[in-house]
């Protein structure tokens, strides 16, 4: 808590902390970028407004209706909500999963502060929850055994009709199963799939959203294909346009892949949207064989265009990988240059072989190589003032033909590029 942007002195009594920090802090998960929950009784967004005064951060209300404000620091956010129902414990009791419904009372919390920093290294070495609770004071208000469904590494439902209420609970029960390592209760997971059919109700951007943070998880791709088994998300991932055989071997191929070529790690971490990263493009068009079956998800321009070069290059890309020209090549890389390590990826997850790739792949990591980054010897003003060639679509297919020659190794100067223009025209 010394990471906290504010007092909690700062904080009308009794406010409460609830939700991801509180079960993630009794996990020992932590993050460099906070992402606070309050819960207030009364007064939320005058109090969200009074702090991000006092210590000059920004502030924006979520939900005038609902009574929730966002105060944004620089190392995190806290959100303020107005306590729906009569006292702390109604209100966790509308929320989704039991482990995420357990609070703290932010004063009491504060009063065993000094106690807590004597403990901290302590803290620091716990492994899981029985340490964590031996070791602090804190006082937790738990009253549907979230705690224990911690210590039991279980996501429990608090009720079906709270998953009905927002049907993207549904989607994020396998999502936090992935991020924690948690399984799923029985009961709780034949809720998620009778229920399944609302999530078509759910919004593009809220539903896609909650793909990439599944996607983006370390056993994202595992409880990908839990939840297409579940048919979950039949209505948004048909299960005709999917291949499971090549998005079950992706994980393990980028893995790989980053083991060799480590510098991939820029390429697969590009953002191509927002917070969207290519990994999950890329996972996603292993995923499937249509990249119009992915248009209801209301991807980007960027997402949307890598998804339709990769599906579309792949098969030629696996013609040509292990006997392509010089030429052949060129033209390959010129076509897909953008995303070029993705059509490797999907290809190697289809049952290509990494000897026949690996070359490919030093072409394009290589910024100097001469077939997928050929230096141009000649251009078109060259054309235009010193052969008198007026601007015409000859001139693109003059360069174009130049480009041929230098990558073939008949011409390595301009006055050589000169030469073959004269001796075409």
């Amino acid at each position: 808590m010394q990471q906290f942007p504010f007092d909690f002195n700062d904080l009308p009594t009794p406010t409460y902390l609830v939700g991801g920090w509180v079960r993630d802090r009794l996990l020992n998960r932590q993050s460099k970028y906070l992402d606070l929950d309050f819960v207030l009784p009364e007064k939320a967004v005058e109090t969200a407004q009074a702090i991000a005064r006092k210590y000059k951060a920004g502030f924006v209300v979520l939900d005038a209706e609902r009574q929730i404000a966002r105060v944004v620091f620089k190392n995190g956010t806290a959100d303020f909500a107005q306590q729906m129902g009569q006292s702390i414990e109604a209100d966790l009791g509308r929320r989704d999963f039991c482990m995420n419904a357990i609070a703290l009372e932010c004063h009491q919390t504060s009063q065993n502060n000094d106690q807590n920093v004597q403990n901290a290294q302590n803290i620091s070495a716990s492994t899981n929850v029985q340490d964590f609770l031996s070791e602090n004071s804190y006082h937790f208000i738990d009253p549907l055994n979230g705690i224990r469904d911690l210590q039991e590494q279980k996501i429990r439902m608090v009720a079906p009709e709270n998953l009905a209420e927002d049907p993207l609970r549904i989607l994020r029960g396998y999502r936090q199963a992935a991020q924690l390592g948690f399984a799923i209760e029985g009961l709780t997971r034949q809720v998620l799939i009778k229920f399944a059919p609302k999530l078509k109700s759910i919004a593009a951007e809220r539903v896609r959203t909650e793909l990439g943070y599944l996607l983006s998880t370390q056993n994202g791709n595992q409880w990908m294909l839990e939840a297409i088994g579940d048919r979950i998300l039949e209505d948004w991932l048909p299960s005709q346009h999917l291949n499971l055989a090549r998005f079950t071997q992706i994980g393990r191929v980028i893995r790989d892949l980053l083991a060799k070529f480590p510098h991939l790690d820029l390429f697969f971490s590009k953002q191509l949207a927002g917070d969207r990263y290519a990994l999950v493009t890329i996972e996603l068009a292993a995923l499937t064989n249509s990249a119009t079956a992915l248009e209801p998800l209301g991807l980007s321009r960027a997402e949307q265009r890598w998804l339709v070069g990769i599906l579309r290059y792949l098969p030629q890309f696996m013609t040509l990988v292990s006997q392509a020209t010089r030429t052949a090549q060129y033209k390959f890389f010129q076509a897909t240059l953008e995303f070029f390590p993705a059509i490797a990826a999907l290809a190697l997850a289809s049952g290509c072989d990494l000897e026949s790739v690996a070359p490919w792949l030093e072409r394009w990591l290589n910024p100097h190589d001469a077939i997928a980054y050929p230096v141009a010897l000649i251009s078109g003003d060259d054309l235009r003032n010193e052969l008198g060639i007026a601007p015409s679509p000859k001139i693109g297919e003059l360069l174009e033909s130049v480009k041929i020659a230098q990558v073939e190794g008949k011409i390595q100067s301009k006055q050589e590029a000169i030469d073959l223009i004269q001796s075409i025209m």
